[in-house]
């Protein structure tokens, strides 16, 4: 319950912490404008055990470019957020780029740091953004 209170007090107006308040524009603001995840299942145990990760990361990647109404040929990078898979599943994500429609051109990264794969791929790509 401690815990719990502690994460709320993050959330008061009279914190640092915005707690969703939209401060005042920026020229160097990095936005969100589409995002998509795969169905959260057992681990191995699950009705996605035995789908390749490849056929889960297609319609994904789909839904991004749809999402931020984009031409695939004009995105350069995609980072991933992916646990245990082995190597990254580098091979993996590079497949489901291809699979999804994105030229040869564009990089792909995976990364994995377990629980927080996919923030840490959050963080990535907007700190390579705002890095220019």
């Amino acid at each position: 319950m401690n815990r719990l209170a502690q994460t709320n007090r993050q959330f008061a107006k009279e914190t640092s912490y915005n707690g969703g308040a939209v401060g005042p524009k920026r020229d160097d603001d990095v936005v969100i404008i589409g995002m998509s995840r795969t169905a959260m299942t057992r681990a191995k145990k699950g009705p996605q055990k035995d789908t390749g990760l490849e056929s889960m990361l297609r319609p994904c990647l789909e839904k991004v470019a749809q999402q931020a109404n984009i031409d695939k040929a004009l995105v350069e990078d995609i980072v991933i957020g992916n646990v245990l898979n082995p190597g990254a599943a580098a091979t993996n994500a590079r497949m489901a780029m291809f699979m999804a429609g994105y030229p040869d051109t564009t990089c792909v990264t995976s990364i994995n740091r377990l629980c927080s794969s996919g923030l840490q791929a959050v963080a990535t790509i907007a700190n390579a953004i705002r890095a220019g």
